[in-house]
């Protein structure tokens, strides 16, 4: 073979080598990179849990609350002290024992009109109150892809860094109130995760990203 075969030969190997290298279902940090982007577009808000208004909290519930901080009286009381609920005092109906009424009372809190901007709700689900978002700081290794039935299956773990956090939400009653804002934003940009995802013919995808 002569010098020119050679290079020609070298040069189709070198572009083939090249191209499965960039090759969209290849498993390289670039493109789990991408994929975990493409969950924190659609799936990267972070919220607190679901809260069905008006919330009762009561008498029991409000002695507890220093030994358990992140109950319902805590979780109100702090909403309540950033601005994002308010409460009033309410007595519920009760028996009646020799003709009067014995009511039960409650601190009642409903959803203040502050809250309204960071509520997010998606179709047949009820609205969240959302503090923050995630995007991916950085890849750091994933598992060697395994057949799993008609597909390809891997795991990505990477860290993640916050974006648009609330004021309220670095408030230290909140972050007592609520442990996983805590350990969110007091973890900011070394926090671990682990994304499950699979190949497919437009390449890797987050699993469950579009349930």
């Amino acid at each position: 073979m002569n010098k020119t075969a050679i290079s020609l030969v070298l040069g189709a190997t070198l572009v083939a080598s090249l191209s499965a290298c960039s090759s969209k279902t290849s498993a390289n940090e670039k493109n789990f990179g991408l994929t975990v982007s493409q969950y924190f577009d659609k799936k990267g808000d972070l919220c607190l849990d679901p809260i069905k208004w008006p919330v009762d909290v009561y008498e029991t519930d409000i002695r507890q609350q220093k030994m358990y901080p992140d109950g319902v009286a805590g979780q109100m009381s702090a909403l309540e002290s950033v601005g994002l609920a308010r409460s009033e005092d309410v007595e519920l109906p009760g028996a009646v024992v020799n003709g009067k009424a014995s009511g039960v009372k409650v601190k009642r809190y409903t959803m203040a009109d502050a809250a309204k901007p960071y509520l997010h709700a998606k179709a047949g689900k009820q609205p969240r109150i959302c503090w923050g978002r995630k995007s991916l700081s950085k890849v750091l290794r994933w598992a060697d892809p395994a057949k799993v039935g008609d597909h390809e299956e891997s795991s990505v773990i990477y860290t993640y860094q916050l974006s648009n956090v609330a004021d309220w939400a670095r408030k230290p009653q909140v972050k007592e109130a609520f442990p996983e804002v805590g350990r969110n934003v007091d973890g900011e940009r070394s926090q671990k995760e682990k994304l499950y995802v699979k190949l497919t013919p437009n390449g890797w995808e987050a699993l469950g990203l579009n349930d």
